[in-house]
């Protein structure tokens, strides 16, 4: 399942940039973060997941600094492409 996170700082996130990144990586290579973006003001970060179920994608998200830190609010949603959302057309 795919889900959308995306955060907004709550405080200053300066002390943990450099571990969070890390992580993100680490998550990157293993599959489970499939794209990310932050926010053009700096103010927090879009990420997509794969994940088994929102449970999953959850703990994962708790692995970062940032939210270990209790530095960012989080809103996480399931999503599905398009194509699976669209009307069939024949």
């Amino acid at each position: 399942m795919k889900f959308l996170a995306i955060s907004t700082n709550t405080k200053d996130v300066s002390p943990f940039i450099e571990a969070e990144f890390q992580r993100v990586n680490a998550l990157r290579a293993a599959g489970t973060i499939t794209g990310g973006w932050v926010k053009a003001d700096f103010s927090g970060a879009i990420l997509v997941l794969e994940c088994a179920d929102a449970a999953e994608a959850t703990a994962v998200l708790g692995t970062l600094p940032i939210a270990i830190n209790d530095a960012a609010a989080v809103v996480l949603t399931q999503v599905i492409d398009l194509d699976s959302a669209g009307p069939s057309v024949a």
